[in-house]
């Protein structure tokens, strides 16, 4: 401690000095007040000695000293000063600040124009590529993807996640004919790419599977790598001799090897041979595992700088020791810091002076306020737990995912299991037990019951699509009644009498077709639109929106794709021209 104290001292950076908490110095004014009644409240007391006679005063008072009082008042402003100066924070060095840890990621562009469509490499170089996707995934890069599909335009298909499944779902949908644009146009993709990594501090990997780069498309490439923290991982999707390109059959779609070489140049891109077996993406998700985890400095702010207020406790104590000598109480003068004191709580007006923001959520927890507590925490991984126990599960997640030991991916699937996410949180467990094998115990619990917990969601989802199905077979059976039912609707035919609800009969026939009235509502069936109408606006949307009874829509996921490209055309590529070459 003392070692510690005498390196504080000895490297004070006065350039540096300022007080985290300046307000307190206000302390000093009712301290020169309180100095001030002091001073005067002496001069009072010597007065009512002029009234005894000179000749006996010598034998009323005894003979003192200015010390007597002047030591005791300076000693209490120099303890009372301490005291504030400690209150206000004096510092001037940093605190030691842990790099935070955060997680990369890797962004698959898959290559839809025609030239794709070549097989040479067989069944074809887009379907090769599908396939390279999947075991890529299998691999285990560990990072969360992305998936972007290019051709005359860019588009992005999925954002960045952790379910392998669902972008090997998309991918496997991908096809030339869903790009409202044929072509290839290496700028936008560019740009496209540059959009989704822009916000990743984690130096990462672009994947780019296309099948052929050319010397233009090559400078694009070693700009982006020259003005950007991440790599990109090249894999071509053609052979030496090329392809004739379906459609263009005097077009041959091969690789120019100089281009090639010029880029292998560039340190930040690396370009895989493409192989029969699964080592050439097996290296690549390798080589982005091993550059998973980035350490990346954190903004310190005021938070980070080391209050020395505590060292001017120290002599505040050793003066106080002294206090309760003859003559040296002065007791009314420490009234109004008992009475600052006696409010000095959590739910006080200004918990902060006594109380660190961790500490005050410790003591909300305490009580079972685990809301309080978790607006009151600064340490993320406290603050996760905190938002766990008051049952918001998505915001514990949220900050579990920030911590990339084999802890937080455990206590992240676990959060996720309660959202009812169990894909998600088996990959968590999974991760878990790859990043430290002694959670396995722990991580392989958790992961079989959420194995557990999907299957019971999975039957009693299986049993509700049952009953749903058996509803609408009862109701079929229903409509095949018996053809004399006479409730039964029929449309009237032309030698039917045709009975509507001003019809006045004597008796209505018991069997035969009968016409009923037409209802008159606002529901309207419709097909789900190619495009918005002219004169669309969001609030005749808000309107006729609960109008709409909707059709069954197709649940291929590469018709949704098509559609949604084609939108995104129209309103981000209103201007972009096409490719001279439409392969």
């Amino acid at each position: 401690m003392w070692s510690e104290v005498k390196d504080m001292l000895t490297g004070i950076d006065w350039q540096q000095f300022h007080f985290l908490r300046p307000k307190a110095l206000y302390l000093f004014i009712p301290l020169a007040v309180a100095v001030v009644i002091l001073i005067i409240g002496n001069r009072e007391r010597k007065k009512w000695k002029k009234i005894i006679a000179p000749s006996l005063r010598r034998y009323m008072f005894s003979k003192g000293s200015v010390w007597a009082f002047a030591m005791p008042l300076l000693l209490f402003i120099i303890a009372a000063s301490c005291i504030i100066a400690g209150l206000a924070g004096p510092a001037w060095r940093k605190r030691p600040v842990p790099a935070e840890k955060i997680q990369a990621v890797v962004l698959i562009a898959l290559d839809l124009s025609r030239s794709m469509l070549a097989k040479d490499i067989q069944p074809s170089r887009l379907e090769r590529a599908k396939f390279k996707i999947s075991d890529f995934l299998d691999a285990n890069p560990r990072a969360r993807g992305g998936l972007v599909a290019f051709a005359g335009t860019a588009h992005p298909v999925l954002p960045f996640t952790s379910d392998y499944k669902l972008i090997k779902h998309h991918a496997a949908s991908l096809v030339n004919r869903i790009m409202p644009v044929q072509g290839t146009n290496m700028p936008l993709l560019m740009d496209e790419i540059d959009s989704l990594m822009n916000s990743v501090n984690a130096p990462s990997t672009v994947l780019l599977m296309t099948d052929a780069i050319s010397a233009e498309e090559a400078a694009l490439l070693t700009s982006f790598t020259q003005h950007s923290v991440h790599r990109i991982e090249i894999l071509l999707f053609s052979t030496p001799n090329g392809a004739a390109i379906p459609g263009y059959s005097s077009v041959i779609s091969k690789q120019d090897p100089v281009v090639l070489q010029n880029m292998s140049q560039d340190t930040a891109i690396t370009i895989t041979p493409l192989t029969l077996d699964k080592s050439d993406v097996e290296g690549i998700a390798q080589r982005i595992s091993k550059r998973l985890i980035f350490e990346e400095e954190k903004k310190q702010d005021e938070k980070d700088w080391d209050d020395a207020g505590w060292l001017l406790i120290i002599p505040a104590v050793g003066i106080t020791l002294f206090w309760f000598r003859k003559g040296w109480v002065i007791q009314w003068c420490w009234l109004p810091l008992l009475l600052s004191l006696s409010s000095c709580g959590v739910k006080s007006r200004h918990p902060d002076w006594w109380y660190s923001k961790d500490y005050q959520g410790q003591l909300f927890e305490n009580d079972r306020q685990y809301s309080e507590a978790a607006a009151h925490f600064d340490d993320d991984q406290h603050k996760a737990v905190a938002y766990f126990k008051a049952g918001n599960y998505e915001a514990a997640a949220d900050l579990f995912a920030l911590d990339s030991s084999a802890t937080g991916a455990c206590n992240r699937g676990i959060a996720l299991a309660k959202m009812g996410r169990y894909d998600e949180a088996m990959d968590a467990f999974t991760n878990a037990e790859d990043l430290d094998p002694s959670l396995k115990n722990r991580a392989g619990n958790s992961l079989l019951q959420a194995q557990q917990a999907k299957q019971k969601a999975d039957s009693i989802l299986k049993i509700e699509q049952t009953s749903v199905s058996k509803h609408t077979k009862d109701v079929k059976g229903e409509k095949k009644k018996d053809k004399k039912d006479p409730l039964k609707e029929h449309k009237p035919a032309s030698k039917d009498e045709e009975l509507s609800a001003d019809t006045r009969v004597k008796e209505l026939p018991k069997f035969g077709n009968r016409a009923t009235d037409e209802a008159v509502s606002n529901i309207h069936r419709a097909k789900e639109a190619k495009k918005p109408p002219k004169d669309f606006t969001p609030d005749k949307a808000d309107k006729t929106a609960s109008n709409v009874l909707l059709r069954q829509t197709a649940a291929d996921p590469a018709e949704f794709l098509h559609r949604r490209f084609e939108l995104q055309v129209k309103r981000y590529y209103k201007h972009v021209k096409k490719p001279a070459q439409p392969w």
